[in-house]
């Protein structure tokens, strides 16, 4: 008979029945099990951890109970898992092997499980605050603390939290208001915390403890969605809806009391600002805004960037930025870069966001893309979260979460999704690191390519690369980190890359590459 004509025969189907895998799942301490997931061809898909975690064990549960199934050569029983794995960053295999009652008969399997390369990280600090679950909260940094006060909960709230670690809350007092607060206007200015209730009425406080009326009837009171900053040492406020009318006025105050209209109609169209402005080498920015009418139809924002050095003359440093158009959002200013975090949009989906952006000029930005705790590829259409456990790096899609900037660490805390939340969060960047994650496979003959990445150095400065090690065939665009090559061999290669600004800071990505046969 001609071989060619010969059906195709998967693995299992030459098997025993007595070494088929009806379960296999891989435990990380702290989180739930995650099983892999069979592809065609009776291959699993792998499971990419994240650098946190060190080790693993699988369990294994064979087609037949007297089959016996070991897991890097030791025998694991039906009911239990195997033996701690130590998990390498990179590329893990782990053999399985399945033997059938006869003692003869056995199929060989392997898994892989990547473990992810150190980039910058969120961080679970509390899963459940104190402090009532809420959004829409004023949120502010004051005498070395975080402070949260009022919001939405769902009721319009009045009370003061304040924490120096994000693990510790003390209630310390309610703002005497007689209707609560949502989306204030709030900064702390003079050596006081300033904020607005939704009537507009203007409380301030030395301590957190006492507060008082600072100033019971601003011009710009009634309105709501306001924007506000400190900047140029005097506070402003602009834009915003007093509920019949979108505006884009600008007002400023030497000393939150007294207010002058800067500018009646800023060149900038009239929107409701949700994310702060942020004030970043000498200039005031503005982000985006929207608009947002009864029954959230049609959703009207914008993705432009302006900025000021003055309140009154405004540049649009971009028309279109890279980031959806949003409400709702968080904005700071951490590392010298701009940030702009999570939202929400109606149209063309109805979705909250939980992208992170930043940028050191408005005008150019790149996405922070952290790594979950454990993921895999999923069907299409299929959210990850299905099939995968919480994780503990990566906070769930939210709109009018407050956002920090306090002890070296941009912190996220609470917002919406309904139901409310009331967790906190932690990302740490100490300097000029790798943020992308490198190929770590490849075919031979195939075109190898991997955009390498690092950022956040100290200057802000153009950032150069070169390779430190790897096979001959691999070269580097040192100035823009992508690393191609075309292996002419399968095997295994050390690489190293490293990026450097012109101060000197610099930063190492090593990685091993897999070359693999195609066929």
């Amino acid at each position: 008979m001609n071989a060619a004509k010969q059906p195709v025969e998967y693995p299992e189907q030459s098997l025993s029945s007595d070494t088929k895998l009806t379960h296999v799942s891989l435990h990380c301490a702290g989180h739930e099990p995650v099983e892999f997931q069979l592809r065609a061809g009776r291959f699993y898909a792998p499971i990419t951890v994240c650098h946190r975690i060190t080790s693993a064990r699988v369990s294994v549960r064979a087609g037949h109970e007297k089959s016996v199934v070991r897991v890097q050569g030791q025998a694991v029983s039906a009911d239990s898992v195997s033996h701690e794995l130590s998990l390498h960053q990179g590329r893990n295999i782990i053999a399985i092997t399945i033997v059938a009652a006869d003692g003869r008969t056995q199929r060989e399997v392997e898994l892989k499980v990547f473990r992810a390369a150190n980039t910058p990280m969120w961080k679970r600090v509390l899963e459940e605050a104190p402090w009532k679950a809420r959004d829409s909260a004023g949120e502010l940094v004051f005498a070395g603390k975080m402070w949260v006060l009022g919001g939405y909960a769902p009721e319009w709230s009045r009370d003061v939290w304040s924490s120096t670690d994000g693990k510790i809350w003390t209630h310390e007092s309610d703002i005497p208001s007689a209707r609560g607060i949502d989306i204030p206007i709030a900064f702390v200015f003079a050596n006081k915390m300033w904020i607005a209730d939704v009537d507009g009425v203007l409380f301030s406080s030395a301590d957190g403890k006492s507060w008082t009326v600072a100033c019971e009837a601003p011009p710009w009171r009634g309105r709501m969605n306001a924007g506000c900053a400190v900047f140029a040492g005097r506070v402003w406020v602009m834009g915003g809806d007093d509920r019949t009318k979108l505006l884009n006025d600008v007002w400023s105050s030497h000393d939150g009391v007294n207010w002058t209209r800067v500018a009646e109609h800023a060149p900038w169209c009239a929107r409701q600002i949700t994310h702060t402005p942020v004030v970043l080498d000498g200039a005031l920015w503005l982000l985006g805004g929207g608009g947002l009418g009864a029954g959230y139809h049609p959703f009207v924002a914008w993705n432009d960037v302006w900025r000021t050095t003055d309140g009154q003359r405004w540049e649009c440093v971009t028309d279109d930025a890279p980031w959806p158009a949003r409400i709702w959002g968080s904005s700071a200013v951490y590392r010298d870069r701009m940030w702009l975090v999570g939202g929400y949009r109606s149209e063309p989906e109805w979705v909250n966001l939980g992208d992170v952006w930043h940028s050191t000029d408005g005008r150019d930005w790149r996405r922070l893309e952290t790594q979950p705790t454990i993921s895999f590829s999923t069907p299409v259409g299929v959210r990850s979260r299905a099939y995968l456990p919480p994780s503990d790096t990566l906070w769930e899609q939210r709109h009018e979460q407050s956002m920090f900037t306090h002890e070296g660490s941009l912190w996220l805390a609470g917002g919406m999704i309904w139901p409310l939340l009331n967790d906190v969060w932690r990302l740490t960047i100490s300097g000029l690191c790798f943020v992308t994650q490198p190929v770590l496979e490849a075919y031979v003959f195939g075109q190898y390519i991997y955009k390498s990445h690092a950022d956040f150095n100290a200057s802000r400065q153009a950032v150069t690369y070169r390779l430190v090690q790897g096979p001959s065939w691999l070269r580097i665009d040192e100035a823009s980190g992508v690393v191609r090559g075309v292996p002419p061999e399968t095997g295994d290669f050390d690489v190293t890359i490293q990026a450097t600004d012109e101060t000197g800071e610099r930063a190492e990505q090593s990685f091993t590459l897999h070359v693999l046969p195609c066929f």
